[in-house]
């Protein structure tokens, strides 16, 4: 079992009980720590806390230090978001070593529980968001979600056992925090001391109605949606129960695009309002994926003339450079003398290049209008879409492919073939290596 220890009072408890229960068991506990690189000399404090924690008790710690702040700048995401990408990494990672049955314990607790049904509320949240957070979800563990915060410092200081505390708690800079700190102690005090209980109540209720309505939309969705031209269509959309079709759809989205993220009611209402026109009639969803009614139902699939990038901004190149990222991606461009290479790689996501081709300069970049690719020494061309049309690629996943390109001229589609434009030839001076990694989260 892993357990992750930031030092603060929930994940010294939830230390404490791992530890009793797997001695008890004969189960092997290790703890994770991660330093994010954030809050200085209050950050080290924790780490050394954790290092000495678990020493203490014999128990066996990872520590891992990320640069959080420059995770979440090179991805356009908040430093919160980084910070719980890069733990669950580490706690991955752990797990995996210790074996495949190994599960990951996090302290969440009941009112992390409240918290998160209130934060889901407010930002819009079907169903699904009112659950909260699942005591268990795949390999995860949350042992502690059925005691309130105070039970927890109550029994570290029934047992003068020590903690830290993270100074940012106490502010009010992250919604959540307002939340924490404002929000609920205002229920508690006017509304009804048992706040947080009641909610969490409500949640276990909302996850249980949640994970039958799976079950149904699955059912539902097994005798009416079928494959179809790169996209799906959902028959008899007329006759279905309006929330029920709307999870349809949101299902369908969320399968075509490979996650939800950012779609929200807005999205599945568009979709919603075309049944009860005449046929015809399209809604644009998101990312170049479209939905239309027709004589059999509605259609929810990929634009092709339309579908263009990969959503993110392009990103220019100057080799040599290293570690530059690009939709998930991270690529490293080398310069060398021919005559310093000693084999000319032609890996799957390792390509090499005539670097004095290149004229305009380079950019990674999704497909755009007028995309081709030199196919052989002649010089002949063809269009980037035929080229995805011959490979067998399909149209929903045209869009995600990241390109290597100079202008409109593609030097490599990344994880396929490279432009005969590039290639390395007997008058070569100079190589261009690029690497490409990432690419095992990429194909998820």
């Amino acid at each position: 079992m892993v357990a992750g220890l930031s030092g603060g009072a929930d994940s010294v408890c939830l230390f404490l009980v791992l530890r009793r229960y797997c001695s008890e068991h004969g189960i092997a506990l290790e703890a994770v720590h991660v330093h994010h690189g954030i809050r200085g000399e209050e950050a080290d404090r924790d780490m050394n806390y954790c290092k000495e924690l678990c020493k203490g008790y014999n128990v066996p710690v990872a520590v891992y230090e990320y640069d959080v702040p420059g995770y979440a700048a090179g991805r356009g995401i908040g430093s919160e978001e980084a910070g719980r990408i890069l733990r669950y990494q580490a706690f991955e990672q752990e797990r995996l070593k210790m074996g495949a049955d190994a599960v990951i314990a996090v302290a969440h607790h009941m009112n992390d529980l409240a918290e998160t049904v209130l934060f889901n509320i407010c930002r819009g949240s079907g169903i699904k968001g009112v659950g909260g957070i699942l005591p268990v979800r795949g390999n995860i563990i949350r042992p502690l979600l059925c005691c309130e915060r105070n039970e927890i410092e109550k029994f570290l200081l029934d047992n003068n056992i020590r903690y830290c505390t993270d100074s940012t708690n106490s502010g009010t800079d992250y919604t959540r925090n307002r939340i924490r700190n404002e929000v609920i102690p205002y229920l508690q005090r006017n509304i009804n001391p048992q706040t947080v209980a009641n909610i969490a109540a409500l949640a276990e209720n909302a996850a249980s109605a949640e994970e039958y309505l799976a079950k149904q939309t699955a059912e539902y969705m097994a005798g009416m949606v079928t494959d179809c031209d790169g996209g799906c269509l959902i028959r008899s959309a007329v006759e279905t129960d309006e929330y029920m079709l709307g999870r349809i759809i949101r299902n369908v989205i969320g399968k075509l695009l490979g996650s939800l993220k950012d779609i929200g009611e807005t999205h599945v209402n568009g979709v919603l309002d075309l049944q009860r026109g005449r046929s015809g009639r399209r809604f644009d969803i998101s990312k170049g994926l479209y939905a239309v009614k027709n004589t059999d139902g509605i259609y929810i699939g990929f634009d092709d003339a339309g579908s263009f990038g990969t959503g993110n901004e392009p990103v220019y190149v100057e080799p040599p450079c290293m570690g530059i990222t690009y939709n998930g991606l991270t690529f490293d461009f080398d310069i060398a003398p021919v005559d310093k290479i000693q084999k000319i790689s032609n890996e799957l996501y390792t390509k090499c290049f005539d670097y004095d081709k290149i004229k305009i300069g380079l950019c990674l970049r999704g497909r755009m209008p007028g995309d081709r690719l030199v196919i052989d020494d002649a010089g002949h061309h063809k269009s980037l879409k035929q080229y995805f049309i011959d490979a067998g690629i399909p149209a929903r996943k045209r869009s995600s492919i990241c390109l290597l390109a100079e202008g409109s001229d593609i030097v490599w589609v990344v994880g396929g073939r490279i432009s005969a434009e590039y290639k390395i030839t007997e008058d070569t001076v100079n190589v261009l290596t690029v690497r490409c990694g990432g690419t095992e989260h990429a194909e998820n």
